[in-house]
């Protein structure tokens, strides 16, 4: 059996741990046993461990690249008789394990951005990915080319979509209404996203107003937390909804939170391929998005969600109007959300596909399709 080591700079759980632990949690020891190494004393290590998976811990916290790391690493892939890395960020595990001859897998979670890169960035970053990186896995077609157009060559880039556990929640969906005190008939609209500018809130916000014309008592609430909560507290204040915006901040049970939204936005402008996405439609959520990056991969508009212009403040409105205005639409939409996750984005199928990445990059297969 060949022994894979993943690599993560991680200590908390953001968006490639919680990748990472959709992906071990259906991880099948068949030809590849798995084994973790992360920077010690955070909640990501806590959680690999629960599931009973081997990791061993870096010091010196989170970075992409650090001397130091590379050194642990260096001497766990010896002792530990490591075939194949497979990096998430970190730049010291691909040095290391291209150092110590093992084949490296990454997996890139977001978008390039090609508009701040000139020729040489681009040949750079040919260079280096083909020099430590026998394979790049992207979470989207719309990953998949960002890399090519960032420099990456196309032939080492494979596309497995992200994948979830199928949410096991038996709440009766009023938890979070009972938190906060907010009657049943009050509508909730909901963002699951981390506060930063990519993942538009702003937006959101700004529809508001015209949402609340319609629906005076309506509440957008907020999960998450970030950079961008000052910015976004004082706008609420400047266009007057600030009584109508909910802040809950990083929250751990995202599941009993949603099942209580009557709608749930993705307003991004930029975006790989969200797992909060995923995990809310596996929920039956109705979801109105921005027409970015991976999420038109997942939604098709009109069938399994509705999808709206980057940054369109008066069509964002709209359609969330539209959504509250129809108990039957919600439904419909919600239902064939859940439906496309369950056949297409779970974590099993994310976990086989990275089986087959694994198998083609240690010579089980002959060729990238």
């Amino acid at each position: 059996m060949s022994k894979v080591l993943h690599v993560i700079t991680d200590t908390n759980i953001g968006g490639a741990g919680r990748y990472l632990l959709n992906l071990l949690s259906a991880w099948q020891e068949d030809r590849y046993s798995v084994a973790v190494a992360c920077p010690a004393g955070g909640e990501l290590e806590k959680r690999l461990k629960s599931l009973g998976i081997k990791v061993f811990t870096l010091k010196g916290g989170e970075k992409s690249f650090r001397f130091s790391h590379v050194v642990e690493l260096l001497k766990i892939i010896a002792r530990e008789k490591v075939d194949l890395i497979h990096t998430h960020a970190s730049l010291s595990g691909r040095v290391a394990g291209k150092l110590m001859g093992c084949k490296v897998v990454m997996t890139r979670h977001w978008m390039g951005k090609k508009s701040e890169m000139g020729f040489l960035r681009r040949l750079l970053n040919r260079i280096v990915y083909s020099l430590l990186t026998d394979r790049v896995i992207a979470v989207s077609r719309a990953v998949k080319v960002s890399l090519i157009e960032i420099g990456v060559p196309a032939r080492i880039i494979k596309t497995v979509y992200n994948g979830i556990q199928i949410p096991n929640f038996s709440g009766d969906g009023s938890e979070l209404r009972r938190e906060l005190n907010i009657p049943e008939n009050v509508p909730l609209i909901g963002i699951i996203a981390r506060l930063v500018p990519e993942k538009g809130h702003e937006f959101a916000i700004k529809a508001l107003p015209s949402i609340l014309e319609k629906f005076p008592d309506a509440r957008l609430v907020l999960v998450g937390d970030g950079p961008y909560r000052g910015y976004l507290e004082d706008l609420c204040g400047r266009i007057g909804v600030k009584d109508k915006v909910i802040f809950l901040g990083y929250r751990t049970d995202v599941e009993r939170i949603a099942v209580d939204f009557d709608v749930i936005l993705m307003p991004s402008v930029s975006e790989g391929l969200a797992l909060a996405l995923l995990e809310v439609m596996a929920l039956g959520k109705p979801v109105v998005a921005s027409a970015v990056g991976g999420l038109p991969e997942v939604i098709k508009n009109g069938h399994n969600g509705i999808l709206v212009p980057p940054g369109d403040i008066k069509v964002l409105a709209e359609k969330v109007i539209e959504l509250l205005n129809s108990s039957e639409l919600r439904n419909r939409l919600g239902q064939k959300a859940k439906d496309t996750i369950l056949s297409k984005f779970t974590a099993r199928v994310m976990a086989e596909s990275t089986r087959e990445v694994y198998d083609e990059v240690m010579n089980f297969k002959r060729s990238v399709s």
